[in-house]
């Protein structure tokens, strides 16, 4: 989750976050950890699977859809699993497709390495190919229908065939995952729920849930002195500032880190890593969520294309807003330089922490917006 361009966010941001914090504490007692302790929390964080809430809720579901598809020529040939946007949804269906539940079933997943095109037709050929295989019984696998179209005209001509295709075979089972931007800006353009109907989403992350899974990370710093630091009442106030989204979640518990600035070592780089000494001086601040910066309208229009398509490049992005190239790369700077959005490789969104703002925000302004 906080590799890359996110990881030097989650800095950038963490730096700021404590010079809020240093003006509401008169004593100055808390600094910031080194830069390389940051970044080997970050990269724990990143290293975890993901929560047992989301999988175990996929299987469960995915269990149910299978046996009545198999049992019941009656009963939908599809699952649509719906997240967050800041959540790496493909990923998250991936890793919940093991064991019995696919006993079997071949399991075909001809977009995995998909990446958006402002060409309709490529999706075509690839359904076209899927539709033509003589194998039963199937899984087909989409993990992120949010990258196979574009908001624009024509843009989701690949969407309407696929979702014909899907009602039209009974023979294989489709499992799609899609951020839930997505699926409300399709459901309006396309009607895409009255083909598509069994739904799932993800559960929102309780303060048991998120406190389990970030486990692994919080008890190195569970020592007697910081015992309090690391409880159930702490996790449930993460878990509703978070709205229950893991990603959101999770750069809001490294941005709480501090330690004393008496307790900060001199050489921490030359060290093989995080001592026992160094985790167990560490101490958490209350999280908060950062402040959007001023937005003009078109960062709002942006901004909720980034949010409907989860990653797209600046090409794709102007393309949707039908506005010139040259206008939505120095509003993508101004964007990125607060730190709001984040680049890898050529792929732009939203960094996590800034989700539930940029909700309230869009919403307030009447933007069609997704169920969490």
């Amino acid at each position: 989750m906080m590799m890359g361009a996110k990881l030097r966010s989650a800095i950038n941001w963490f730096q700021s976050g404590l010079s809020q914090a240093k003006t509401t504490n008169p004593d100055n007692l808390l600094d910031s950890p080194p830069e390389e302790i940051i970044q080997e929390f970050a990269e724990k964080i990143n290293r975890l699977s993901h929560p047992v809430d989301y999988t175990t809720s996929i299987q469960e579901v995915l269990k149910t859809a299978l046996t009545n598809w198999q049992q019941n020529t009656n009963s939908a040939n599809s699952l649509v699993v719906l997240g967050c946007p800041v959540e790496p949804i493909a990923e998250i269906l991936q890793g919940s497709l093991t064991g019995e539940l696919l006993k079997d079933l071949q399991v075909i997943n001809p977009l995995k390495s998909w990446r958006r095109t402002t060409d309709a037709s490529a999706l075509i050929r690839v359904i076209e190919e899927v539709l033509s295989s003589d194998s039963h019984p199937e899984l087909i696998v989409i993990p992120c229908l949010a990258q196979c179209f574009l908001r624009c005209i024509g843009g989701w001509e690949g969407i309407e065939f696929l979702q014909n295709a899907v009602v039209h075979d009974q023979s294989k089972f489709w499992l799609i995952g899609c951020n839930s931007w997505a699926w409300s800006f399709l459901d309006q353009v396309c009607q895409i729920s009255a083909y598509l109907e069994e739904v799932h989403y993800l559960p929102q992350l309780k303060g048991k849930a998120l406190e389990q899974w970030l486990a692994p990370v919080t008890q190195e710093l569970s020592t007697q002195d910081n015992q309090e630091n690391t409880n159930l009442a702490d996790s449930k106030s993460l878990a509703s500032l978070a709205d229950g989204v893991s990603s959101v979640a999770a750069y809001l518990w490294l941005q709480r880190l501090r330690m004393r600035a008496a307790d900060i070592p001199d050489a921490v780089s030359k060290s093989p890593g995080v001592t026992q000494e160094m985790a167990s001086n560490l101490q958490q601040t209350k999280p908060i969520l950062p402040s959007l910066p001023d937005l003009t309208a078109i960062d709002r229009y942006l901004l909720h294309s980034l949010l409907v398509h989860g990653q797209i490049t600046r090409t794709h992005l102007a393309f949707s807003l039908g506005e010139s190239e040259q206008l939505v790369r120095s509003r993508v700077q101004m964007l990125l330089r607060a730190g709001v959005i984040i680049q890898q490789q050529e792929q732009l969104s939203l960094y996590p922490a800034y989700y539930p703002s940029l909700k309230t925000e869009l919403n307030n302004n009447n933007f069609l917006i997704g169920k969490d």
